[in-house]
């Protein structure tokens, strides 16, 4: 599956960015789409295998050299964010299959014009839902109360004992299919590293792993109570190379204005 990542063939300039190829996107997007249509997909994808305690995914980082170079395509409308199952990959020290995200920019026709960006995932929380409100009037601001619910929803699935996997692969299942990632406008984004209303410069990016919990519309039977995986987006300060850091930040602004794929026509 994926090779490991070369420096060597990077200039220095490149040094901090984590791409991936073409070839790579394709192999790591396949290995997704076989684990969570296989009703098998092992709860383990999303663990720390480098740690002796069990750890489940928390978030996944992109640094502020992967989003300034985002947001600075040229004709860039949308960000997206794909699902991908990535064997082996140095810079993170991944050396068996993981759950991560890649995010690359489009235009206006849907043309892509940018790398594909690998983010780290990572197991501890850096940040810490505030009680505040969010500035409003600018942004596709969530409520706090309401990303602290999603974000928990996450959590009490990775604490369940067992973690089956045909529940688990049902949490990516819609209507439209499994699941294999969310589209963005380039605004969420933006608002997301440079938080409106704010004298605050946030440096890097995480993506957040959620559950949306909602009422569906059976046709056949009674309406149910139903699970589905999401994302939300949350700007935060400049962690180190390793993504330690000593206190959690608090963070109030939430962007998901998001569209999820399948279906694949964007209209945001």
């Amino acid at each position: 599956m994926m090779n490991d990542h070369d420096y060597s063939s990077n200039p220095a300039s490149l040094e901090n960015f984590y791409i991936i190829s073409e070839l790579q996107f394709l192999e790591c997007t396949f290995e997704w789409t076989k684990q969570v249509s296989s009703t098998k997909m092992p709860c383990k994808i999303f663990a720390d295998k480098g740690s002796s305690k069990e750890r489940m995914l928390v978030q996944v980082h992109f640094n502020d050299a992967t989003i300034q170079s985002l947001l600075s395509c040229v004709g860039v409308k949308h960000i997206h964010a794909r699902f991908v199952i990535a064997n082996k990959y140095q810079p993170y020290k991944i050396k068996s299959p993981t759950f991560t995200i890649v995010v690359y920019a489009t235009d206006q026709l849907g043309q892509r014009c940018s790398a594909y960006h690998l983010g780290r995932p990572q197991y501890d929380d850096t940040i810490v839902v505030s009680g505040d409100k969010p500035f409003q009037g600018v942004g596709n601001f969530i409520s706090s109360r309401l990303a602290q619910e999603w974000i928990d929803g996450w959590k009490m699935v990775c604490d369940g004992n067992p973690k089956a996997p045909g529940c688990l692969s049902e949490l990516f299942l819609t209507n439209y299919g499994y699941l294999t990632g969310y589209n963005y406008l380039m605004s969420d984004f933006m608002y997301s590293l440079f938080p409106p209303g704010t004298q605050k410069e946030c440096y890097d990016l995480v993506i957040l792993p959620v559950i949306h919990k909602h009422v569906s519309n059976n046709l056949i039977g009674q309406p149910t109570l139903s699970r589905t995986f999401g994302l939300v987006l949350a700007g935060v300060q400049l962690l180190t190379d390793d993504g330690a850091v000593d206190n959690a930040e608090e963070v109030k602004t939430f962007y998901d204005l998001s569209l999820p794929t399948p279906p694949n026509h964007i209209s945001l």
